[in-house]
C-alpha cells in the first residue's frame, strides 16, 4: 500500500479511559497511523497502555504539553501533533479529533470517502464569525493564558477588568488580520498540513494571549492561502463532522440520537460520553468497528 493512501489520526486527549480506548479500537486498521497528544497534567498515563492494545494501526506519541482550555496551549498541541505526523508522512489526510469523538462510518467507507476527495480540505466555517465577543477574543490581550478561568472565577473577574481597560484605552491589536472562525476539528491534505507548519511562527506570535484561538487559526490561514478554493462543499458539514451546536456547547449525543447519527453523511461525530450514554457508544462501536 502506498504511503499517500494512508490516513493520519491526530488525537488530542486529556485522559486514557474507556472512551479513548473505544475510539482507538474503531481506528485499528492497517491503513491508519495514530498520533496521540496526552495532556501532560495526566501524570498517570503510560503510552504502553494503548500501544499494547492495537493490532494493526501504528501508534505514535507527540511531545506532551499542559493544555488549558481557551489558551494558546491548545494551538500548540495541535501544531506538535501535526508536526509529528508530517515527519512520519506524507499521508493523504490528517484528521484532528479529540478523545471523545467517534467515527460514524466504517473504516472502509471513511477511507473511500477521502480517497474520492484527495485534494479537498475539510474545515468548518462559522457563517457569522464576527461579534463583540469574538472580537474580544483576538483583538485584546488575555493575560491568564495558562489558567482555566472556568475554575478560577476571581481571575475571570480580573481578566474582565483588564479587557475593559484595554477597550477604554483603545489598546487594540491584530487589526491588520482578517480573522475567520469555525470549529477547531478538521481533516486536511498533506499540502495544507505543511503549509500550516510554515506559518507556525506567525500563528504563535499573532495568537499569543488570545482566547479560544484554536477556533481561528486554521480558518484564518486557509481563507488567505492557495487552498481557499479546496474546501469541501458536499453533503453534511464542511468538516465532515457531526457536531450539534444548537442543543449544546457542543451537544453530547444521546441514545435517542442514534438514528440521526446513522443517517448522517459525516465521517465522524463529536462528542460522546461513555459514562452517561454507554449504550450509544457501544452501539456505535458495534455498527462501525473494523472486523479484520
Amino acid at each position: 500500500m502506498e504511503t499517500r493512501e494512508k490516513q493520519a489520526y491526530l488525537i488530542e486527549a486529556h485522559k486514557c479511559d474507556e472512551m479513548l480506548l473505544t475510539l482507538l479500537r474503531m481506528l485499528d486498521v492497517p491503513w491508519n497511523d495514530i498520533f496521540i497528544h496526552m495532556d501532560s497534567k495526566n501524570t498517570d498515563y503510560q503510552p504502553e497502555t494503548v500501544e499494547c492494545r492495537m493490532k494493526y494501526a501504528k501508534v505514535f506519541h507527540a511531545k506532551r504539553h499542559s493544555v488549558v482550555w481557551g489558551g494558546v496551549s491548545q494551538v500548540k498541541a495541535e501544531l506538535v501533533l501535526l508536526k509529528t505526523a508530517v515527519a512520519h508522512g506524507p499521508y493523504q489526510h490528517y484528521h484532528l479529533i479529540s478523545g471523545v469523538d467517534l467515527p460514524i462510518q466504517t473504516q472502509e467507507d471513511i477511507r473511500a470517502f477521502f480517497e474520492a476527495n484527495p485534494d479537498v480540505e475539510f474545515v468548518h466555517f462559522d457563517p457569522h464569525p464576527f461579534s463583540p465577543f469574538n472580537d474580544e477574543r483576538v483583538y485584546y490581550r488575555h493575560f491568564f493564558q495558562n489558567i482555566d478561568l472556568r475554575r478560577h472565577p476571581v481571575l475571570g473577574v480580573i481578566n474582565g477588568i483588564l479587557l475593559s481597560g484595554q477597550k477604554l484605552l483603545k489598546i487594540k491589536r491584530n487589526q491588520d488580520v482578517h480573522f475567520t472562525k469555525g470549529s477547531n476539528w478538521f481533516s486536511c491534505t498533506d499540502g495544507f498540513a505543511r503549509y500550516l507548519l510554515t506559518k507556525e511562527e506567525w500563528i504563535l506570535q499573532v495568537l499569543d494571549k488570545t482566547f479560544c484561538s484554536d477556533e481561528f487559526f486554521v480558518q484564518t490561514l486557509i481563507a488567505q492561502s492557495p487552498y481557499q478554493d479546496k474546501t469541501y462543499q458536499g453533503p453534511g458539514d464542511t468538516s465532515a463532522r457531526a457536531i450539534d451546536w444548537d442543543r449544546g456547547n457542543p451537544w453530547v449525543w444521546k441514545y435517542a440520537d442514534l438514528e440521526q447519527l446513522k443517517a448522517s453523511p459525516c465521517m465522524f461525530a463529536r462528542k460522546f460520553d461513555i459514562k452517561k450514554e454507554p449504550e450509544l457508544v457501544h452501539e456505535i462501536e458495534r455498527l462501525y468497528a473494523p472486523h479484520i
